[in-house]
């Protein structure tokens, strides 16, 4: 087995990060199976055999994407010297001026991944104004994590995985990837891989609720699924997240793929 990719972590600035707990304790989300800090985050990882992680901004209004993602790429940075490698990602906000340019801008400076929240935005995924993002990332093979969902608790509904559909279809180079598996509309997001070539997911939970996946499904898709824990924001430690995949029965070959192979090769 190679060592584990968490394709989904959100190591984010302190004041962010401060940010976000706040609105999920005003949720009564709390009880968080992290710290923010981010080095004790990545050596927990390191502990549970997790060599390499993507590091995942998102924008909530315009003005901020640009210092957002010079700031993950110092976050990376900093912790150069952890055995865990983080792979900085990066974020757009569609009412910027010129979102293209943000997330060129960021590219060019080593960012990774683009990652875009429709719920944290206010967006969706099919925006006109992402249309040259998405177009800009499959000619820079850049993949798109997207978090389609609306919803203040981080589930996504069934009409919500549609508007990736739309944006996977006009953008057939662009690897677009369905945060959380679309959790809870599971069923939904299946079929949308079913369709879609270009379209992966990740295996992320909604706080503490875990994407329902099963054998028959990772292996008919296992080449298209990534591992993902959400931390620090998440109430399921990435150790209880390998835990429950390792004894879901799913083979050795496919789990390989999971949770180390598929994100590797998207990220070369």
């Amino acid at each position: 087995m190679k060592m584990i990719v968490d394709a989904h972590t959100h190591l984010l600035p302190d004041r962010l990060a401060a940010a976000i707990r706040r609105f999920f304790a005003d949720r009564g989300l709390a009880d968080f199976s992290y710290p923010t800090d981010h080095r004790t985050v990545l050596d927990r990882h390191h502990a549970d055999g997790i060599d390499t992680i993507w590091n995942l901004p998102y924008a909530h209004k315009a003005g901020m994407a640009r210092a957002l993602n010079e700031a993950m790429l110092e976050a990376s940075a900093a912790v150069a010297d952890h055995p865990v490698t983080v792979l900085p990602g990066c974020t757009v906000h569609p009412d910027d001026a010129d979102p293209v340019a943000d997330f060129d801008a960021a590219i060019d400076a080593g960012a990774k991944i683009l990652k875009l929240h429709c719920s944290v935005g206010d967006y969706e995924a099919d925006d006109p104004r992402l249309a040259p993002v998405l177009a800009s990332a499959g000619q820079r093979h850049v993949p798109v994590v997207i978090h389609a969902g609306h919803s203040p608790t981080g589930f996504t509904m069934e009409n919500e995985i549609a508007p990736i559909g739309r944006a996977a279809a006009a953008n057939p180079g662009t690897t677009i990837i369905l945060a959380h598996f679309g959790h809870e509309a599971f069923l939904q997001a299946v079929t949308l891989l079913d369709e879609q070539p270009n379209v992966v997911a990740d295996l992320t939970p909604v706080t503490g609720s875990p994407v329902p996946l099963t054998v028959k499904i990772a292996e008919r898709l296992g080449d298209r699924i990534i591992f993902g824990s959400d931390a620090p924001n998440t109430r399921m430690a990435a150790g209880e997240l390998l835990a429950g995949l390792r004894t879901l029965g799913i083979s050795d070959s496919t789990l390989d793929k999971i949770l180390s192979t598929n994100a590797r090769a998207l990220t070369a």
